[in-house]
């Protein structure tokens, strides 16, 4: 999870975005293309015809090489006709490059546009990175800064580490929110109540079989984070990972985004990562905060 600037000659970050692609019959009619299956379609205002088309966008940024339709029609939730409707209309808007040998679609330039406008109307993002990149020079180590969007948390800013790292991950991409540390960090600075409804009705899928999933014990763990002040990650979101996260917050104290250092368990150890990273990570959260409700 581009149009970010380039930090350190190669280092330039991307866009892009996570999501699952469902395979579903191809015998839908016409009518359930249109009308569209999600849940939210039972509003009068959701425009399902609008999902099907940013579906398409999200399934072939989630396979990331060109696609014919037929392939295209397994990853996503349309009959074929439907899908070459919306390829073709994709492409004459210019949101969709289709190759004339080949037929395979791929997405176009015209899409980095609206990456980039995102990114550049980010105040956060916009303070953070000076900071965020000082803190990368220092430690080493990876630096990201993430915000909140309804049940998961996006990569905004990412500076990596100076090690080659197993995890593949870029601006743009999404976590979900009850095992990051980002995640946490921002739930702990929440009104108790608010963050376990929340919890309560998205799923909390097992990403390792170190990741808390009971409402209980992440009740709890947001009640550690926020009396410490930084939440703590040991491979709950990815073997191998280690991560640290704090909230940064408004000046109603609200949390708006959150920094964190993920580093690899096989340099470092949990103690290692609180002793020597979590002072810096503190200073740094405390500087963009303080960047962020001086304007």
């Amino acid at each position: 999870m581009g149009a970010a600037k380039t930090v350190r000659g190669s280092k330039a970050r991307s866009v892009g975005a996570n999501g699952s692609g469902r395979h579903r019959d191809q015998r839908s009619n016409e009518r359930g293309d249109e009308r569209g299956d999600d849940s939210r379609s039972a509003n009068p205002l959701f425009i399902a015809s609008i999902c099907k088309a940013f579906e398409v966008l999200e399934r072939l940024a989630d396979i990331g090489r060109p696609v014919g339709l037929t392939e295209l029609c397994q990853h996503a939730s349309l009959s074929r006709s439907a899908l070459q409707r919306i390829t073709h209309t994709l492409t004459a808007l210019g949101y969709l490059r289709q190759d004339p040998k080949t037929r395979a679609f791929t997405l176009s330039g015209k899409v980095l546009h609206l990456s980039h406008a995102m990114l550049s109307s980010d105040s956060l993002r916009d303070r953070a990175l000076p900071h965020l990149e000082d803190l990368n020079r220092r430690t080493a180590e990876t630096v990201n800064l993430m915000e909140m969007e309804g049940d998961e948390i996006v990569y905004v800013v990412r500076f990596p580490g100076f090690r080659a790292v197993s995890v593949d991950l870029h601006v743009g991409s999404r976590l979900p929110i009850h095992c990051s540390a980002a995640g946490r960090a921002i739930l702990a600075e929440m009104d108790i109540d608010d963050a376990m409804r929340l919890l309560a009705r998205v799923p909390r899928r097992a990403m390792t079989p170190h990741t808390r999933t009971e409402l209980s014990d992440l009740r709890t763990a947001l009640q550690t984070a926020r009396k410490r002040g930084y939440a703590l990650n040991d491979q709950e979101s990815f073997i191998g990972d280690i991560s640290i996260a704090k909230a940064i917050l408004n000046r109603q104290r609200e949390p708006i985004g959150a920094v964190n250092i993920a580093v690899s368990t096989s340099r470092w150890t949990v103690e290692e990562t609180l002793r020597q990273l979590l002072p810096q990570l503190l200073v740094t959260a405390r500087a963009i905060e303080r960047d962020v409700n001086a304007r």
